[in-house]
C-alpha cells in the first residue's frame, strides 16, 4: 500500500497534536511515511516537532517527523497539505475582538468586523502558500482549516484556480453531533440536510436510517425547557456552552430550519455584544486554556524525554480533516459537508459563489450532484453575506479602502455606514503591520 507524506502548514498550532493523533489512528487506511510541520513561528515549531518525535518513538509509530520554516523544503514530494494558518496569531485575534467590542460591535473571530480583519491579514499569505504548493507539489491536495474559510476560498477560487484545494469546517459536524445526541442518536446514524455559506447556514432535514424526518421533533425539544444536549468535542469551553444554547433562540425567531451556531451573531448582534466581556474574549479563553495546556504538556514531555504519564487532550477536530484525505486517497465518494463553487447546486443563486452544503469527496475532490432552490428570505440573507465576502477579497487584492468600507457596511453585524467607517479606521490602525495598504 502506498505510504503518504503529509505537511501541516501552521504546524506550531495547539491543534496539531489532535490532527496528528487522527493521522496515526488512520494508519491502516492511509499509512504515513513522513510528517512535515511548517510554520513561521520557529520556537513553537521546534517544541511541537520535538514533542511529536518523542511520541512517534515511544509508540513505535513507523513514520518520520521533521519541521521547517521553508515552504519549498516542506512541500516537495508531499501528497497532502493541511493548512491551519492564523496570521498575527491569537494576539491579533484578541485585538480584533476587543477593538470591535470597544466600538459596540460583535467581537468574534470570523463573524463581523473581527472576521473582516482576520481575512484582510490572511488573504495574501494564503494565496502565496497555495501558489507555492502548485509550484513545488502540483499533485498535492490542499485541505484547508484556516479561517475565515469562505473569504479565503473565494480568494483561492480567483487567484489560484488550478490548485487542488478543499476548504473544510468542523462546526457543522460538531453541531450535528449535538443535535443527534439531543434526539438520542449517534451522528453517524442520521442523515442531515443543509444549505448556506460557511458559518452562515441552516439545517433543513434530519432523517434516521428508517427515513423518518426528525427535524420537527428536534425543534420541539429546542423550543422547550430541555434545550440541546451538549457534546464535548475537545474544546467545549464556557463560551461554546452559551453558543450552543443560543440555537434555540434562532429557532424561535425563524422556525422553518435550525440555524448553524454562528447565526447568533447575525440574528442578535446587539444581544451578543451586551453579553460579551470586552476585557476577556474568546481569544483570551483559548490562550489561557487550550494553547497553554498544549504547550505546557509538550515542554514537559520534551524535558522528561518520554510521553509516559502524559495524556494530551485530543478532540474531534483532527478526524474531520483526516477523513476527507482518506476519501480522496481511496476515491470513496463519501458524503461530507463541503464548501464548493456553486455551479448550479443552488439553482437560484449565482454560479460563482462558494457555498456550503452536503456533497461527496473522492479522488477528484468535492462534488454536489443535487440541485436545490433556496427560499427567498434565506437567499436574500446569503446574497448580502456573499457580497460582503467578495468585497472583502476585492479590498485585499486591490488595496481598496472604498471596497473595504462597502464590505463592512453590508455586514449584518454593522448597523450603519458611519459605524462601518469608524470600525474600519480602527481596524486599519490596529492591523497596520498586517493589512495591505488601502487607498
Amino acid at each position: 500500500m502506498k505510504k503518504y507524506t503529509i505537511v501541516i502548514v501552521g504546524g506550531a498550532s495547539s491543534y496539531t497534536p489532535g490532527i496528528v493523533r487522527s493521522i496515526m489512528n488512520a494508519y491502516t487506511k492511509m499509512p504515513l511515511k513522513k510528517l512535515i510541520l511548517q510554520d513561521i513561528d520557529e520556537e513553537n515549531l521546534e517544541i511541537m516537532g520535538k514533542y511529536l518525535k518523542i511520541m512517534f518513538r515511544d509508540e513505535n509509530f513507523p513514520a518520520e517527523v521533521t519541521w521547517t520554516t521553508n515552504r519549498k523544503e516542506a512541500f516537495e514530494g508531499a501528497d497532502f497539505i493541511f493548512t491551519q494558518i492564523r496570521t498575527g496569531g491569537l494576539e491579533m485575534r484578541e485585538k480584533d475582538e476587543k477593538v470591535s467590542l470597544a466600538h459596540g460591535l460583535v467581537g468574534q473571530e470570523t463573524c463581523g468586523p473581527g472576521g473582516f480583519a482576520f481575512a484582510m491579514r490572511s488573504i495574501h499569505p494564503m494565496v502565496k502558500i497555495t501558489k507555492d504548493v502548485v509550484k513545488y507539489a502540483p499533485d498535492a491536495w490542499i485541505i484547508n482549516y484556516s479561517n475565515p474559510l469562505p473569504i479565503l476560498a473565494e480568494a483561492i477560487r480567483r487567484e489560484v484556480p488550478q490548485s487542488k484545494s478543499l476548504f473544510i469546517c468542523d462546526m457543522p459536524i460538531v453541531q450535528q453531533m449535538a443535535m443527534a445526541a439531543t434526539l438520542g442518536y449517534e451522528e453517524k446514524d442520521l442523515t442531515f440536510g443543509y444549505f448556506g455559506l460557511n458559518h452562515f447556514g441552516w439545517f433543513t432535514s434530519i432523517k434516521n436510517k428508517e427515513g423518518e424526518e426528525l427535524l420537527p421533533k428536534l425543534k420541539e425539544i429546542l423550543l422547550s425547557d430541555k434545550g440541546i444536549t451538549l457534546v464535548d468535542f475537545g474544546h467545549l469551553d464556557d463560551s461554546w456552552v452559551k453558543t450552543f444554547n443560543n440555537i434555540s433562540k434562532g429557532v424561535k425567531a425563524f422556525p422553518e430550519y435550525i440555524p448553524l451556531t454562528y447565526m447568533q451573531y447575525y440574528y442578535f448582534p446587539e444581544a451578543m455584544v451586551k453579553k460579551s466581556n470586552p476585557n476577556y474574549t474568546r481569544a483570551n479563553e483559548v490562550m489561557d486554556g487550550r494553547r497553554k495546556r498544549t504547550f505546557e504538556e509538550c515542554k514537559a514531555v520534551i524535558e522528561a524525554d518520554s510521553t509516559k504519564g502524559f495524556t494530551h487532550n485530543l478532540d474531534a477536530h483532527g478526524d474531520f480533516i483526516v477523513d476527507q484525505a482518506v476519501a480522496i486517497a481511496h476515491d470513496t465518494n463519501e458524503r461530507f459537508m463541503v464548501n464548493i463553487v456553486n455551479n448550479g447546486s443552488f439553482s437560484n443563486m449565482d454560479n460563482d459563489i462558494v457555498i456550503e452544503t452536503f456533497g461527496t469527496i473522492g479522488e477528484n475532490g468535492a462534488e454536489v450532484n443535487k440541485s436545490i432552490e433556496i427560499p427567498e428570505f434565506y437567499k436574500s440573507l446569503m446574497v448580502t453575506q456573499n457580497t460582503y465576502e467578495k468585497l472583502t477579497v476585492d479590498a485585499a487584492l486591490e488595496g481598496s479602502y472604498q471596497k473595504a468600507l462597502k464590505a463592512l457596511a453590508l455586514n449584518a453585524t454593522v448597523p450603519s455606514v458611519p459605524k462601518a467607517k469608524e470600525i474600519l479606521d480602527a481596524l486599519i490602525e490596529a492591523n497596520k503591520c498586517y493589512f495591505p495598504k488601502l487607498k
